[in-house]
């Protein structure tokens, strides 16, 4: 095991940039290159953004993180409140829109994004990558 996380973190703009932040370090010490940081953490921000923005009743959120085996997995998945998991996986009905771009995005950088009904109601983003090291 390279990388175990589990963040509980306040459903607050402030803790998207912290959980980025800690995941980051924590690669950073394994010597995982920074454009493969790069892409997880901007694909953990989408997913903590969109628990922030769109899980009206959830209080908190959960940030699940194992990195072994030369991947890394992260869940993001808060309870009750989230939106129509099946509306997320829509194509973007304005490419152009600032808004509604959150899973496209994850998608875009990570090798695989899933979203699923998440525990008491609410909604699990999972994503894996494969892990890049630098040379040594």
């Amino acid at each position: 095991m390279l990388v175990q996380l589990l963040l509980y973190l306040p459903k607050d703009a402030a803790s998207v940039p912290l959980a980025r932040r800690v995941l980051d370090t924590a690669l950073a010490a394994v010597d995982v290159t920074e454009q493969c940081r790069a892409d997880i953490g901007l694909a953990l921000s989408e997913a903590c953004a969109n628990v922030v923005t769109h899980a009206t009743e959830a209080e908190r959120y959960e940030v699940k993180v194992s990195a072994e085996d030369r991947q890394c997995v992260i869940e993001v998945f808060n309870t009750g409140g989230a939106v129509d998991h099946r509306r997320l996986v829509q194509p973007l009905a304005d490419p152009r829109s600032e808004r509604g771009r959150g899973l496209h995005i994850i998608r875009s950088v990570m090798d695989v994004a899933e979203v699923a009904a998440g525990p008491a109601g609410g909604m699990m983003v999972r994503m894996i990558k494969k892990l890049v090291f630098a040379p040594k």
